[in-house]
């Protein structure tokens, strides 16, 4: 049986740039925006911390969003663009009393090194202390 020699035509080379566009480039986006998601939870968690934990001691709300704010910017962040400070309504500042802080941190859906970050989407991490039964203080 005799075959006839055709050109034979090809797609690998276009199939090459689907694959690496619709695949391997998202793929990749998503592994270097990773750490910066999981760095804006570990800052929002220690904001809060913070926030709580100086507001108990001084026995105010705003040192405390100033505390969270001071992480905020040893952080690189802007406290007025991407960060909130809220305090739960039933927070007793009252010795034996609960404070909660919930604080929220805007966290870019894209980050890709040396380009910029495209999006955002807020990251909200929350704390309780109780205020010390035997303090000193009013």
């Amino acid at each position: 049986m005799k075959r006839s020699l055709g050109v034979e035509g090809g797609y690998v080379s276009l199939e090459l740039v689907l694959g690496l566009a619709l695949l391997v480039l998202p793929i990749a986006l998503i592994v270097l925006t990773l750490p910066t998601w999981l760095a804006r939870q570990n800052l929002a968690r220690l904001a809060a911390q913070q926030a709580a934990r100086t507001a108990v001691i001084a026995a105010s709300p705003d040192q405390g969003a100033t505390a969270a704010g001071t992480v905020a910017t040893d952080a690189g962040l802007d406290p007025a663009r991407d960060l909130r400070v809220a305090w739960e309504p039933g927070s007793s500042f009252a010795r034996g009393g609960l404070v909660t802080v919930r604080v929220t941190v805007q966290s870019p859906a894209i980050a890709i090194p040396f380009l910029g970050t495209f999006g955002s989407f807020p990251l909200t991490a929350t704390f309780s202390e109780r205020v010390d039964q035997y303090r000193s203080g009013p």
